[in-house]
């Protein structure tokens, strides 16, 4: 991805009645100030700010402009609405940017703003839309979590020994300065009836390249898991598990251990672009991303024909999804089984950057008016799969997301032993 580098923009603010065409701007970015005085200049500010921004209008079904003509007056009556009784009940305000970013596909997408005249009585006073909030629950294998998705994966792994037969557990955290998190780990070394090994990993986050770079536990852990997949001879390596679900995301660079430890030879994965003007459909051309041999990590499994298995989930997120996505594209011993994945597949820009183009987080998250979009569209196989997802190669759902695991993981390793 291309470094980003900071730019100030002035906007004005111009009333208008209702058009259907964008009045566009130069983009704000992540540390723009949105500026408004009304309701009506509030949602006339950010429909034309995502007129300019939003990176999705050549896959996005939203009629914008049609929503410009039906909303803009709504917004009207909520000015006319404060003069006559001194506030607009936030609720109210919630019901009409849900009916308008509702349905987009950017499931990245945060958009926040606050309420300019809260009623006495509201508990809040800023309204929050999450697209995938609304599109997920609709999927007919979803299931309510009780709590952090991944907490149910660290209860399963702590007991594992009692499902699989163990050679090697190991398990820590560590953190990761460039994400701000901490990032869950466990390798497994699991020993098949027949005495062959598979190496196993699953990380909370896509984080394996600044933590490699601290050479701390987690880097530790992650040579061992690289290590036995390098380093056990072939009649005893049955295959390989990365288990990606419930992984949130995190650095697409991890593709260089992922992919890159079995590729040859330079090999393109995916493409991207972005919004490199104000038009709505002003995009930059597709530019291939590629992966190189990793020269740390090496080992030709197609050759071998070494199966290669990425268990995915519905809250396998952003490079969560990407990196079962690409690795089924690319090697071809792969084999994905799960759940059909979140769909927040666009790239976005680095942290605290605002990128020399039309797209991406802005506005400023301090105030309370902020919109968290994606930065780039990716294009994998040919297809560009935000709001939809990644239905893996067999389909095993999850019973719930209290403990049932089982299912998946033992699709993967019949898996394994079948190949």
């Amino acid at each position: 991805m291309k470094k980003i580098i900071t730019i100030a923009a002035i906007l004005v603010l111009i009333g208008t009645s209702c058009r259907k065409q964008a009045d566009y701007m130069p983009y704000i970015g992540e540390n723009g100030e949105l500026v408004y005085s009304t309701y009506t200049e509030q949602f006339d500010y950010l429909w034309k700010v995502l007129s300019t921004g939003y990176v999705f209008w050549d896959v996005d079904t939203t009629d914008w402009d049609a929503a410009y003509s039906r909303y803009y007056p709504k917004f009207q009556e909520l000015d006319k609405k404060y003069e006559q009784i001194g506030y607009v009940p936030t609720d109210e305000l919630k019901e009409l940017y849900t009916a308008l970013v509702g349905g987009m596909i950017d499931h990245h997408m945060s958009f926040s703003v606050r309420n300019l005249h809260p009623a006495p009585d509201d508990q809040v006073n800023y309204v929050t839309i999450r697209p995938y909030e609304l599109e997920i629950p609709t999927r007919d294998y979803y299931f309510e979590s009780s709590g952090e998705e991944s907490y149910a994966i660290q209860i399963f792994l702590q007991d594992i020994e009692s499902h699989y037969t163990v050679e090697v557990h190991e398990e820590c955290t560590d953190y990761a300065p460039e994400l701000g998190m901490t990032i869950r780990y466990h390798y497994i070394l699991f020993k098949l009836p027949d005495g062959r090994k598979v190496p196993y990993l699953w990380q909370s986050l896509a984080g394996i390249t600044p933590v490699m770079l601290q050479n701390g536990v987690g880097a530790q852990l992650l040579d061992h898991y690289f290590r036995a997949i390098m380093e056990t001879p072939r009649e005893q390596l049955a295959g390989i598990i990365l288990d990606n679900r419930c992984n949130r995301g995190g650095y697409q660079d991890d593709l260089d251990y992922l992919i890159g430890s079995y590729l040859n030879e330079k090999t393109e994965i995916m493409k991207t672009r972005y919004k490199e003007g104000p038009g709505r459909y002003e995009y930059s051309v597709w530019t291939p991303y590629y992966i190189f041999p990793n020269t740390r990590y090496h080992r030709d499994i197609t050759a071998e024909n070494i199966p290669y298995v990425v268990l995915c989930d519905l809250n396998s997120v952003s490079m969560g999804e990407i990196e079962p996505m690409t690795i089924k594209a690319v090697l071809p011993t792969a084999h994905t089984i799960g759940e059909r994945t979140h769909g927040g597949t666009g790239p976005l820009q680095p942290a605290n950057c605002i990128d020399l183009n039309y797209g991406g987080p802005l506005g400023d998250i301090n105030t309370g008016h902020y919109v968290y979009t994606s930065t780039f569209e990716a294009q994998i196989s040919g297809k560009v799969w935000e709001g939809i997802g990644y239905t893996p190669d067999e389909i095993v759902l999850r019973k719930d997301y209290n403990g049932n695991l089982l299912p998946q993981l033992d699709a993967a390793f019949r898996y394994i032993q079948e190949h």
